[in-house]
């Protein structure tokens, strides 16, 4: 096994791994210090993204209010049918996705990261749906840092017409990710970012998924996923705007 095969597996979990190779993960570790340091260094941002997720709590009480509500008045929400549509266009999409990428698939092209920030940007911004956002410069700072994202790259990300409206910790394809929304008083994107320690950058994807066009940068520090109602061009403005702040 060579230091390209190793970090290659630091972006996976290497606990997975077979008898074999695991052996020889563990024979390469004991000569090259490069990369026994690679792997601590993911191992602690591991650590460190998972105790930001577990510090976050989910605020039901407005879904539970609604749901009373509704059972009281005996009838169903009114935005209930359109929902359940939008998120039907978004779940065929991410089919089509996955059948293409099943023939045409290289790591650079994240579809199920994207596919993942469709469905959170379609429930937690266009549906709504409750969440525990943050929405102070300062309380957004300090959540950018605590997930290891440069606070200064951040100010320096400025969509014209656009400003920062609140924040909050997902998880997109069971990775921990900063999701940051921004408002120009009628539309809003949303913007993922995660710390990414892969050595090398991995260059551009786009995809559309139902009404939602998302463009995905990953350079040598960070992954940053785009997602926008507007157009496909300004998705890939955006992210390319992202790759030469962050």
């Amino acid at each position: 096994m060579n230091c390209q095969e190793v970090q290659r597996l630091v972006m996976y979990d290497s606990a997975g791994l077979d008898a074999v190779r695991a052996s020889a993960l563990r024979a390469h570790l004991e000569t090259c210090s490069a990369c026994r340091e690679q792997l601590q260094q993911q191992r602690e941002l591991d650590h460190r993204l998972r105790a930001v997720l577990l510090a976050e709590t989910l605020d039901t009480s407005e879904i539970e209010h609604r749901v009373r509500e509704n059972i009281r008045s005996n009838s169903p929400p009114i935005t209930f049918s359109r929902t359940v549509l939008r998120f039907a266009a978004v779940a065929a999409a991410v089919l089509l996705a996955a059948v293409a990428a099943w023939r045409y698939w290289s790591p650079g092209q994240p579809v199920q990261i994207c596919a993942d920030a469709a469905h959170d940007h379609l429930r937690e911004v266009v549906g709504k749906e409750p969440r525990r956002w943050v929405s102070e410069r300062p309380a957004i700072d300090a959540l950018a840092d605590r997930m290891m994202i440069s606070v200064s790259a951040l100010s320096r990300f400025a969509a014209p017409g656009y400003h920062l409206e609140r924040a909050r910790v997902c998880r997109l394809d069971r990775q921990l990710f900063l999701h940051l929304v921004y408002s120009n008083g009628a539309r809003e994107f949303s913007l993922f970012l995660r710390p990414e320690r892969s050595g090398n950058g991995a260059g551009f994807y786009a995809a559309n998924f139902g009404q939602e066009h998302i463009a995905s940068v990953l350079t040598n520090r960070t992954r940053a996923v785009i997602v926008s109602e507007e157009s496909a061009q300004l998705a890939a403005k955006l992210a390319r705007m992202a790759e030469r702040v962050l």
